[in-house]
């Protein structure tokens, strides 16, 4: 899907690394700002990716915000309106703001091609390695970065895979080996590129190690069938097991999306991971999607983990890049929306205004306030569901006190205050 296969021989004032919903949601934003923009993505577009493919409440918000409430109804989303929690054959049902579902191959295009239109450049089958400088190797607290001789620019080593990417024709086979890699410089890098943030391996103290116990995700999309009329078009059927939980709802083109979260430990005595999904679904009491034993299952690395740095010179996390927390129904797309609207008066700022590691310290701290209580409801869920015997009396909890539960559901949905205006 790419707009360009090669790297314009100009300087970049932002490059962007993964097109998810915050690189692609970044890409627009920074190329509407009048900012030089490259998007680069190692898989080729579209593709599937593993996520819950719920826009919630303030995901949509942020989107309208955006202008791009109309692109998003183009995709003929699902639209739902409830949480539908199965546990041990028990229901709860939460009402939920309007939400929709649309699957990640058609948002994240979606996205993509908004921010091509917008005039970012897009480029795809290719990886980027950040390459470290020396205030990388160094904790801000040691030393002030006026102590130190630091670059106007950023460099990425590309690597394509198409021999030609790079801009110049392979000869012979050195040329060939040669033609598969090229540098950019760019005035600041946003690293979007999910769970552990591979693009970073060259810069050790940016690690996200997985926290102990990390959950595997696991992801499908298939058709729906008359076999799955028991699930509702309007929820987002949540069955839950002691060793997991899976996620299903409708998506656009009568299709089924399934998202999961698995104990690792039950995965790997398991046959396989259809195997280890039927077993949820026969626990929680609901019989498993008609379609979802010929569906391609696809796995993640451990999902929750935190990134020991968000931003460094020249350099902002975004996204899962910053660190994971198993969320529920659409806090990751907005959690990728809020971080990419959050960012842009700090990219903006670094390009028009000199440098100053107050961008630094201003990100983490924008970051963290417009996060940690949606993030802190998520953990707080997280957690319920890993307690078999936690779950029965909060499901008992939320079926008296309503109130409550609703409070919290307006919490996850709600457009942080700092973000209304901007």
């Amino acid at each position: 899907m790419s707009n360009s296969h090669t790297i314009d021989a100009q300087d970049y004032d932002v490059a962007i690394i993964g097109a998810g919903i915050a690189g692609s949601m970044a890409g627009l934003l920074c190329s509407r700002a009048g900012l030089r923009t490259v998007l680069l993505e190692r898989h080729r577009f579209p593709r599937h990716k593993v996520c819950g493919c719920c826009v919630n409440g303030r995901a949509f918000q942020l989107l309208k915000q955006a202008g791009l409430e109309s692109g998003l109804r183009q995709l003929q989303p699902a639209t739902t309106s409830s949480l539908a929690v199965r546990y041990r054959g028990r229901k709860l049902n939460v009402t939920m703001p309007t939400s929709f579902a649309v699957s990640r191959r058609a948002m994240d295009q979606w996205l993509v091609t908004e921010a091509i239109a917008s005039g970012c450049q897009f480029i795809d089958e290719v990886t980027a390695a950040v390459q470290p400088i020396e205030s990388d190797k160094i904790p801000r607290k040691t030393i002030a970065s006026r102590m130190l001789d630091l670059p106007e620019e950023r460099t990425l080593l590309l690597r394509f895979q198409h021999p030609h990417a790079a801009n110049c024709p392979p000869k012979t086979d050195a040329d060939r080996h040669a033609s598969r890699q090229a540098k950019l410089s760019t005035k600041i890098v946003l690293v979007c590129d999910g769970l552990g943030h591979p693009s970073l391996h060259l810069l050790p103290s940016f690690t996200a190690e997985p926290v102990l116990g990390s959950r595997i995700g696991l992801g499908a999309v298939f058709p729906r069938t008359a076999a799955d009329a028991w699930i509702q078009q309007s929820e987002v059927l949540m069955a839950v097991a002691p060793q997991g939980y899976a996620g299903v709802v409708e998506i656009e083109n009568n299709q089924l999306n399934l998202a999961a979260a698995i104990d690792p430990s039950y995965l790997n005595k398991s046959n396989s991971p259809l195997d280890c999904l039927a077993n949820i679904f026969r626990s929680a009491g609901v019989p498993m999607p008609q379609e979802l034993r010929s569906a391609t299952i696809k796995g993640t690395v451990p999902l929750t983990r935190s990134a020991r740095r968000i931003a460094g010179h020249r350099l902002f996390l975004l996204g899962d890049s910053t660190g994971y927390v198993e969320p529920f129904t659409g806090e990751g797309m907005a959690w990728a929306l809020t971080a990419a609207t959050a960012a842009i008066p700090f990219v903006v700022s670094a390009i028009r205004n000199s440098w100053s590691d107050e961008l630094v310290r201003g990100w983490q701290s924008s970051f963290h306030d417009i996060t940690r209580t949606q993030q802190k409801i998520c953990r707080l869920l997280s957690a319920t569901l890993r307690h078999r015997w936690l779950l029965p009396p909060v499901m008992t909890t939320c079926q008296f006190f309503p109130s409550l539960t609703q409070h919290l559901v307006n919490r996850i949905n709600r457009v942080p205050k700092a973000l209304e205006i901007i």
